[in-house]
């Protein structure tokens, strides 16, 4: 049986309700503009948060080059500082698909990710350095 529009319709919108993107109370089986403008929203939105990550990542750059970097911060400012530092490491190492490396007194003090709802997940972006 071939392929048709109509099946590509279908998996593209089950997918979509799957990722949580749109929910299927947006549109009606038999009601195309419904699921167009259910789908136009939602790479809309997806729009946005690509722009929004680039943005993120910029700022991280330019923080990076403006103070060479966030660990030399803490040096200047303290523990909290460094805590701080390392958050914001691990959310860029999360967002570019990388690691962050920390010793060993530094992964205990940073185990709280662990605690988060998908801190498994979170922690899969932590490598404990043999110090």
């Amino acid at each position: 049986m071939a392929y048709s529009c109509t099946d590509f319709v279908d998996d593209v919108l089950n997918d979509m309700v799957i990722r949580s993107w749109i929910k299927p109370e947006q549109y009606g089986p038999d009601d195309p503009q419904a699921q167009c403008d259910a789908v136009l929203g939602a790479v809309g939105d997806a729009d946005v948060s690509l722009r929004l990550a680039a943005d993120a990542k910029q700022f991280h750059a330019e923080l990076l080059d403006a103070v060479e970097s966030l660990t030399g911060v803490a040096e200047q400012h303290g523990a909290l500082a460094l805590a701080l530092a390392n958050v914001v490491y691990l959310q860029t190492a999360i967002l570019k698909g990388g690691v962050i490396e920390l010793t060993r007194g530094e992964a205990e003090s940073f185990a709280f990710v662990r605690d988060l709802p998908s801190g498994d997940r979170w922690w899969q972006s932590v490598k404990v350095s043999v110090e």
